[in-house]
């Protein structure tokens, strides 16, 4: 369990580091920078372990399009916008949706049936958004709102709604079409970071990075840890634990995000906060409830790889 803990405090660095990231860079070139270094590692690793796991098809393309498009490039340069105008533990907080939005896709997408319990706990999740959603703060009002959400809100909404999309997608490549994990990951992410470059030069500012050494050191840290560190320990953990339970546990991702918040970052944290955690917690406890008394251990390639760019 101490293993667990650990994952997902380096997990929460993710979001602390990129609320610093964006203060040195446009979201776009962020974007492209971190998934072309991290999507190069992963196709050089797989590259190397095994051999004969690196390969591409290409009557696969239409699959990995939309993991490049949703999950890569505009997922997470929508993100890093709002990272502007969130506090690092709200952004947190509402990317812990994704377990719900996940569950409903497959409802969608696999015909995979949700108990009355599980529908339960997915309905009270989504009402645990709405106290932390009442909370704005200068930046959000800042740019407006829409029925009382502000577009920063709406924005990392729906990056959460597209990068569980992704998953999705990506669990039919890793299933049903049978690539490792690394190797469809680095596909995606390595495309998915050219595509973002190519769309900064075009788009964003001619000097994209106003200190380069700051911004370099923290993106090679927030790779460090999240590309490499987090992804190998949790494909470690996979091997203990079932992937639901793993899901159930990055709660406490949000909790460390808000700690670091306050100690790093001089974020305040509301009454709404807890709230809404609180909300969100029981939803999720009643939702994996039967799920998390099979605590067996899944071989790792059959299992839905978490976001391992974090």
């Amino acid at each position: 369990m101490i293993l667990i803990v650990l994952l997902y405090a380096l997990f929460a660095t993710s979001f602390s580091m990129g609320k610093i990231l964006v203060h040195y860079s446009p979201p776009m070139f962020l974007n492209g920078c971190r998934m072309l270094i991290a999507g190069s590692i992963l196709l050089l690793y797989q590259y190397f372990n095994p051999r004969e796991k690196f390969y591409f098809k290409k009557s696969h393309i239409w699959l990995y399009a939309q993991v490049i498009l949703f999950g890569v490039f505009f997922g997470y340069n929508l993100r890093f916008w709002a990272l502007n105008y969130l506090s690092s533990f709200k952004a947190s907080f509402l990317y812990n949706l994704s377990p719900f939005l996940s569950a409903y896709y497959s409802y969608i997408f696999f015909k995979e049936r949700l108990n009355t319990i599980q529908w339960v706990g997915l309905i009270i999740g989504f009402l645990g958004l709405i106290p932390i959603l009442l909370t704005s703060s200068p930046g959000e009002k800042a740019i407006g709102e829409w029925l009382y959400i502000s577009w920063p809100e709406i924005a990392l909404l729906a990056s959460v709604a597209m990068h569980s999309y992704s998953w999705i997608v990506m669990r039919i490549l890793v299933k049903e079409k049978g690539y490792a994990p690394m190797m469809a990951n680095g596909i995606t992410m390595t495309s998915g970071g050219l595509l973002a470059l190519v769309t900064s030069f075009i788009f964003e500012s001619a000097q994209p990075v106003t200190e380069f050494g700051p911004f370099f050191g923290w993106l090679a840290l927030v790779v460090l840890i999240s590309n490499i560190i987090c992804h190998n320990l949790y494909g470690f953990l996979l091997h203990k634990y079932t992937a639901t339970f793993m899901s159930f546990a990055g709660f406490l991702t949000p909790l460390f995000t808000a700690l670091y918040g306050v100690l790093f970052l001089q974020e305040c944290i509301t009454w709404h906060f807890y709230l809404s955690s609180v909300i969100v917690f029981i939803g999720l406890v009643l939702f994996y409830q039967d799920e998390l008394k099979k605590r067996h251990p899944v071989p790792l390639d059959m299992q839905h790889d978490d976001d391992i760019a974090g």
